[in-house]
């Protein structure tokens, strides 16, 4: 026993010395000496540093009160305690019946098992980490096109292992780092889905900003990989980094970015880099100079028709643009710019190269609040493997808007312009064009009841163009348009609109355009429990020139629209939704290294399901209907969870 008292006690005296290690170190300059003496005597070491002998004692409640304002005992993994965990987990049986395109149904029954916990490492400044286990079974039955009664039908199992985990190192400070990693199967993502795809996700994120706080620095790296039997893997790196400074009248901007999408399955790859520079000076109001300089490259081998095909390409650019007013009340502005472009690509059939130099000056002078003139000159000397050209321009242009006048309840709008143009250099020789453009529009607001506003616009345009080594135009164009605005309540309202616009140019470059869209957005409380929202756009576009006739119009759609229910059926936490929606144009997408696109494209989806909560148990019963790459893919889904814990 009195070894055991004695083993105590001097880690005690150890445990005190190393407080007055780091108490010491953290006070250097400030009487160094008092803090151990302090604790030899058994003073507290958290006021101030005056030695025991001449300090007097606190009075109890004092010392309490200054016990419970001090920090928590608990140190995290570096101390004596161990921090708080928040953790928690859910128990999730899933059965589904899918089919996608010609394929016959698969029935697929899940058990998954997640586990979170999130915690700090010594103190919440310092780390915070926080991560997730989780364990899937799946036994998939389906047959080889008999229908679900099929006599040849096949039973599959497999297990998969998911996860993830998060760090953020000084996370309130002006240097936090994060890193994060991501192991998911779609299969236990919960989302109404007929592809079995395999998800890893890894990244990691650094700031800074120094002191004066006027500078911001950020680098990233970010890696997805795709993983499925029916296209292998797709892997997308994606690394990035920028910088933002200021200081006075200057701010200054350069990011970079590099990424990369390689596919497994057809050998596809693709590389893309690009590097942005950006400076803004404006040391007055009336004076500003903006520039930016860039530079990309791409490298691109894809599948055409089944055949590999090799497309590269680099691209730099650096322009100058200048705004200045001579005097603040002088209706005149002055601009001048400069511009470098080159271009470099190459493909199956050989290589090309181009640059371009420039350089502007013009100048807008307002004669009234209706009339404007402008004039500017432009060189411009173009080199290429074809040859070197330079060509010059002047042009000169008035414009005049005139006042909106009362007809009829209408605001009644006119415009008109002329303009004319010098060249050189062209293979035409000295090339002048002369223009002009007449138009008039009509706008009306007219209020219907309350909270119901109907906008209505017409306006047509003439213009026509003479040119000396080609032959005139002339362009006639109509548009018009209808908006209807809806707000009977605060939680009501709607807005519609209908656009339509008619181009004919006839003589030189013959062409007729036509475009029609429609709008059409808002959100509706039919009841306590029910309510809808839509946001839907469809246009339509036809265009023909004296070559190539018209083939119709061509239509695309995008947009959403949902219903909700909060007590379907008049069920207590029974919630019903309605979710339809389409997409038929896809601007990112993983070839062009983005790490958050799909790797298929789902143009359309109607989705209905039933969600019912009760305790900790949910369940979720739902039916989807998607055309997925020109294909239909179809979906039953039951999903009942428990969830545990307090995460």
């Amino acid at each position: 026993m009195w070894r055991w008292e004695k083993h105590v006690g001097c880690a005690t005296v150890f445990a005190a010395c190393c407080a007055g290690l780091i108490v010491h170190a953290g006070n250097a300059g400030a009487q160094p000496e008092a803090t151990p003496v302090l604790l030899a005597q058994g003073g507290d070491p958290r006021t101030t540093d005056v030695p025991a002998a001449t300090q007097e004692p606190l009075p109890p409640k004092a010392t309490d009160a200054a016990a419970e304002a001090a920090p928590a005992s608990s140190q995290g993994w570096f101390g004596w305690g161990l921090p708080p965990v928040r953790w928690g987990g859910s128990l999730v049986t899933e059965m589904r019946a899918d089919r996608s395109g010609d394929q016959p149904w698969r029935w697929q029954q899940n058990e998954i098992a997640n586990i979170r916990a999130g915690s700090y490492i010594w103190q919440p400044w310092f780390a915070q980490v926080g991560g997730g286990l989780g364990l899937l079974t799946s036994k998939a039955h389906g047959s080889d096109g008999g229908g679900l009664a099929s006599s040849q039908a096949q039973n599959a199992r497999s297990t998969a292992v998911t996860g993830n985990g998060e760090l953020t190192l000084f996370p309130v400070s002006r240097f936090p780092f994060n890193a994060h990693f991501d192991v998911s199967d779609s299969r236990a993502s919960g989302e109404a889905t007929t592809s079995d795809i395999r998800s890893t996700r890894f990244g990691v994120r650094q700031n800074y900003r120094p002191l004066e706080g006027n500078t911001n620095y950020a680098a990233n790296f970010d890696r997805s990989t795709l993983q499925s039997a029916t296209f292998g893997r797709d892997t997308v790196n994606a690394l990035a980094a920028s910088m933002n400074h200021a200081a006075g009248a200057q701010a200054f901007n350069l990011a970079g970015s590099r990424t990369g999408n390689t596919r497994s399955n057809t050998g596809e790859r693709t590389a893309l880099s690009q590097l942005t520079a950006r400076h803004s000076y404006r040391p007055e109001p009336e004076f500003s100079v903006e520039s930016l300089a860039s530079a990309s490259s791409s490298d691109f081998r894809l599948l055409s028709g089944g055949v590999p095909s090799d497309n590269r390409s680099q691209f730099a650019q650096a322009n100058t643009f200048v705004t200045w007013r001579p005097e603040e009340d002088l209706p005149l502005t002055v601009t001048g710019g400069g511009r470098m472009f080159r271009a470099v690509t190459a493909n199956n059939a050989g290589e090309t190269e181009s640059l371009t130099l420039s350089g502007n000056l013009g100048a807008t002078y307002a004669l009234s609040r209706q009339t404007t003139l402008s004039g500017s000159a432009t060189v411009t000397q173009l080199m290429s493997d074809a040859g070197d050209a330079l060509l010059t321009s002047q042009t000169a242009s008035v414009t005049h808007v005139g006042d909106p006048v009362a007809l009829y309840g209408f605001a009644y709008r006119w415009n008109a312009g002329a303009n004319i143009a010098n060249q050189t250099g062209s293979a035409e020789g000295m090339q002048q064009n002369l223009g002009g453009q007449i138009g008039h529009n009509l706008t009306r607001d007219m209020t219907l009841g309350a909270g119901s506003q109907v906008s209505v616009s017409l306006g047509q345009s003439l213009g026509a163009n003479l040119d000396t080594a080609t032959a005139g135009s002339q362009t006639l164009s109509h548009t018009g348009s209808v908006s209807w605005r809806f707000t009977p309540v605060a939680a009501t309202s709607a807005y519609v609109s209908v656009l339509g616009a008619d181009s004919r140019t006839s003589g030189q470059h013959e062409n007729q355009f036509q475009m029609i869209n429609f709008q059409a957005s808002g959100q509706a409380q039919f009841s306590r429990h029910s309510s809808a929202a839509a946001n839907l756009t469809v246009q339509g576009v036809r265009q023909s020139t004296g070559s190539t006739p018209s083939a119709g119009f061509s239509f695309s759609s995008s947009g959403n629209l949902s219903y909700y229910h909060l007590r379907a059926f008049d069920v207590p936490r029974l919630r019903y939704t309605a979710l339809y929606s389409i997409n038929e144009s896809q601007f990112k997408t993983r070839l062009q290294g983005d790490v958050n696109a799909p790797r298929e494209r789902v143009s359309q989806s109607f989705e209905q399901r039933l969600d019912y909560n009760l305790g900790r148990v949910a369940m979720q019963l739902s039916m989807r209907v998607a055309d997925i790459e020109g294909r239909r893919d179809a979906l039953i889904f039951f999903r009942m969870s428990r969830e545990f814990g307090g995460f």
